[in-house]
């Protein structure tokens, strides 16, 4: 074994006689692991000096191996990590000689060779030695952050990020998601430093007067992308959870945030209290961390390490002056990531191709677990409007995947974190809850924890425990399985429409289904759902509640059916957006809820008219609906400051304004009609946030404010213009911005901003050391609309601030305008042979990519992007979706132009 006395040496490759024989090797077909060989236990020992400001490592890794078929190799991932030493030994701890071993550095594969063939059923001992550092700036695998001190000292910290395929690139090990495996953890350090892992701390041993050696706890039975360690000397707020059993909740952030960590330790103690009582099941540790890390340092919003989360720190830090909104978004993070703790952690997916097992829970539960200890901040009232209608926008691409999606690379393995993992899939489980009720999709749960803890799954062990419940609850009809239900969601992209029309004046009603496309002129398509019908009536009060009252079965595309319904009845499908589907109504329906919306909308509640804004306006987008009937659903938020809709609407109105930004004579005609529409909107929340107010009323003044200036609404404007002379007023102290309200405002400032005005700010950027400020100069900044002075800033951007925050600063830019969008472009592709950092994380060029297509509607764009993604040699199926995409969007561009610019010429209400 690796002795302490050996610690204070410094790793040096001095096998040369070993070294010699690595060799590149080339030959293996998948980029999976064989199954010849399989790991049960690691020791990992991880040896650090981060403490004196040196980022080498040197570490040793034992696996515990056993064989599972006869082999005369060990196949396992390894990158970036030097190899010292190799041993392998047998189930007695005597040597097996190691002939060499190879590196398919494609796949990440580190090979062993021994010269006699190791049997199946015997166990090995593989033992290697490794020096690698944690300097790196991809902020990935072990790597590091830092911060200065009032005293100007930097200090260093090391983390890990190894989700999805990064803990190769830390130390060699199997690095697959269906490979569970206990880990034993030992870790040196500073002694004015910590070091922190999954498991608790069983005992620290002092090496030196400067270093000592902190060996944790074993881990539960886990995948490496789970494994996690910090070496800081962060502050620490702790408290316990106790409702089933005594769990230490600690929050770590950089000391001069330490203040900041009260209220998401208090809501961890809540919500993981919360999450065992609601599962009924113990969470697996004794302890939880949670790490906030700095904004420039961190990739992901937060990553679910089994009992060490880590956290951007606008994500988990919460100051004086911090919103309720502000608080409500560090509620919903912490209960993704604790969810994740049941769904990803201890039942984790066989292979990627099930990642919506992870995340559509986490999304799912976000929403529905917050809810629950945090009632006040209206956290499930916005699944509809947030999760489930972007979800339905993004699955009526040509190009969309499934949610159950086979990936082999690393490249499609990352791509695959999207919104059909995360949205699509909490919706289409949200769904199951209400097809279900709540009371037999929670016992199906239980029972899919509790069978499968410390487990690998795939979609049939879901399906199977929902259906052990729903069999003995009869909550579907008995000709129905769950499988059935489930599998036509999960194993074929996009959503429906269903399209409902009333048989003269019966009660009879034709029902029909298709697949629901954004573009005009979609492909031929046969696809079919089990799909679910809630059904709404006024004069029913809601009987038909939240169950559905018939299915659409898989395979019938039309079929009628007689829904008891009375004369002036209002009546409404799919009623607060239950359902996983758009809905489409004869023109007298949709006549009906026209006068309906116009003379008493307090007849739906606030979802379901957000629904028929989200579906009326998408429809007609796709030519399914004309766009005057859209504007007439629209037209009720005249007398409407109710967020729910007003999120819906802003979002349908945003693509409208892109879709028009090239016809200057019809964008001002959507700006006057949203002048018309907003103007309540805007002056029932005013300017400043107003102490006491809730989440949904502090949201849709953001709205208010961020529409009401676009498009030039005369308050807005001079308000805006009183914040530019702010701007200059504050010359001789710093620019400080501690709100998103005051961002929204600084934003609208910055559009008409010159040279003097964008230096403040970035001099502002240049000390602000507190993340969430920094986000707000960020974004704020990228609203300038100038493309010389943007250009600038995107420059000092680029040269001052840092790689993370320019890829942040590039997607807000992109997001704000059209100038913003070809402003990127043109900056990526000239300085296309520099920035070696940018440009080297293919992760985050490629998700930026991706982002600017979404924003494209005219052919000079489109060809300028795909010119940058086939220079940049982005991966070939990647490139061809964007290549569909931006053609998808230019047709539906093309054709509905002149047909919006018609109905608001038309439309005078």
């Amino acid at each position: 074994g690796w002795r302490l006395d050996r610690l204070e040496m410094r790793f040096k490759p001095f096998y040369i006689g070993l070294l010699l024989w690595v060799t590149v090797c080339e030959g293996f077909e998948s980029y999976r692991l064989p199954n010849t060989t399989k790991p049960t236990h690691y020791d990992l020992f991880i040896d650090t000096n981060i403490h004196e400001g040196d980022l080498d490592y040197n570490g040793t890794v034992k696996i515990y191996i056993d064989i599972v078929e006869d082999t005369k190799q060990i196949v396992l991932h390894s990158s970036r990590s030097t190899l010292v030493n190799v041993e392998l030994k047998n189930s007695d701890l005597l040597n097996i000689p190691v002939i060499k071993y190879d590196t398919e550095i494609e796949k990440d594969f580190l090979i062993v060779h021994v010269a006699s063939e190791l049997n199946n059923g015997s166990s090995v001992v593989l033992e290697i030695d490794f020096v690698n550092s944690i300097n790196r700036t991809d902020l990935r695998g072990f790597y590091r952050t830092s911060y200065t001190t009032d005293e100007n000292v930097v200090k260093y910290a090391g983390l890990t990020q190894f989700q999805a395929c990064d803990a190769r690139s830390a130390f060699p090990c199997y690095d697959e998601p269906g490979i569970k495996t206990t880990f034993d953890v030992r870790i040196t350090c500073g002694n004015d430093y910590h070091a922190r892992a999954n498991a608790e701390i069983a005992s620290v041993t002092m090496l030196s007067d400067k270093k000592k050696l902190v060996k944790f706890k074993r881990s539960p039975k886990m995948q490496t992308y789970l494994l996690a360690f910090l070496v800081s000397d962060y502050a620490v707020k702790r408290d316990y959870a106790n409702s089933t059993k005594r769990i230490t909740v600690q929050s770590l952030a950089r000391p001069s945030q330490a203040d900041q960590l009260n209220y998401s330790v208090d809501a961890a103690v809540k919500l993981i209290d919360e999450l065992q009582s609601y599962f009924d099941h113990p969470y697996e540790l004794d302890k939880i961390d949670n790490v906030a890390i700095r904004n420039t340092d961190y990739s992901p919003g937060a990553m679910e390490n089994w009992g060490l989360v880590t956290y951007l720190e606008s994500y988990l830090l919460v100051g004086a002056a911090s919103s309720e909104s502000a608080k409500r978004d560090v509620v919903i993070v912490i209960a993704h990531e604790f969810a994740h703790q049941f769904f990803g952690n201890l039942l984790a997916p066989k292979w990627w191709s099930y990642l919506w097992l992870n995340e559509g829970f986490a999304t799912l539960y976000e929403y529905y677990l917050a809810d629950r200890t945090h009632p006040h901040l209206l956290i499930k009232d916005r699944f509809t409007v947030v999760a489930l209608q972007e979800a339905l926008l993004r699955d009526s691409s040509i190009t969309v995947r499934a949610m159950t999606h086979y990936v082999e690379t690393v490249p499609e393995i990352d791509r695959d974190f999207d919104s059909i993992a995360y949205a699509k899939s909490g919706s289409v489980l949200r769904m199951m809850l209400y097809v279900l009720g709540e009371q037999t999709f929670i016992k199906g749960l239980r029972h899919y924890i509790k069978k499968n803890q410390n487990s690998v799954v795939d979609p049939s062990d879901l399906y199977y425990s929902l259906q052990n419940a729903t069999t003995e609850d009869q909550s579907l009809p008995t000709s129905l399985t769950i499988a059935t239900v489930m599998e036509s969601w999960a194993n074929q992209p996009g959503a429906p429409v269903v399209t409902v029309e009333r048989i003269a004046d019966s009660n009879e009603f034709k029902f029909t289904q298709k697949r629901f496309y954004h573009t005009p002129s979609p492909p031929e398509n046969n696809q079919t759902w089990w799909i679910p019908i809630f059904v709404y009536t006024n004069s029913s009060e809601g009987a038909y509640g939240d169950k559905p009252l018939f299915w659409i079965p898989q395979g019938t595309s039309a079929m009628t059916r007689k829904i008891p319904i009375e004369e002036n009845d209002v009546f409404i499908l799919n009623p607060g957006q239950l359902g996983y589907y758009r809905v489409n109504y004869d023109r007298a329906t949709w006549n009906n809820l026209v006068e309906t919306l116009e003379s008493s909308p307090e007849t739906l509640d606030s979802a379901t008219r957000g629904q028929l804004i989200d579906d009326s306006m998408n429809l007609a987008n796709a030519g399914m609906l004309d766009h005057e009937t859209s504007f007439k659903i629209l037209d009720h938020l005249r007398n409407s400051t109710d967020f729910l809709p007003w999120k819906s609407a802003y979002r349908s109105i945003l693509e409208l304004d892109k879709m028009l930004a090239a016809d200057n004579d019809a964008l001002e005609l959507l700006h006057q009609y949203i002048i018309q529409l907003s103007t309540k909107l805007f002056e029932s929340y005013g300017m400043k946030e107003r102490v006491g107010e809730n989440t949904n009323d502090h949201d849709a003044r953001l709205i208010a404010v961020d529409l009401s200036c676009r498009v030039g609404q005369q308050k807005c404007t001079d308000y805006a213009a009183v914040k530019k002379t702010n701007i200059l007023d504050q010359r001789t102290h710093r620019l400080v911005i501690r709100s998103e309200t005051e961002q929204r405002w600084y934003c609208n400032a910055l559009r008409t901003a010159r040279e003097l005005e964008v230096e403040l700010f970035q001099e502002a950027l240049e000390m602000e050391e507190d993340s969430q400020a920094r986000s707000y100069l960020i974004n704020s900044l990228a609203c300038v609309r100038d493309r010389v002075l943007l250009e600038q800033v995107m420059e000092y951007v680029a040269e001052q601030v840092g790689t993370n925050e320019l890829y942040r600063f590039m997607g807000a830019a992109a997001e704000d305008s059209a100038v913003g969008m070809n402003t990127v472009i043109g900056f990526l592709t000239e300085r296309r042979n520099q920035m070696d950092d940018f440009f080297s994380n293919t992760r985050a060029v490629e998700r930026l990519i991706s982002k600017l297509a979404e924003k494209i509607v005219d052919r000079t764009s489109a060809d300028r992007l795909l010119m940058l993604a086939k220079v940049l040699r982005i991966a070939p199926d990647l490139e061809a979706n964007l290549s569909g995409k931006l053609d998808e969007q230019i047709h539906w561009k093309e054709r509905n132009v002149p047909l919006v610019r018609a109905a608001l010429e038309r439309y005078q209400p």
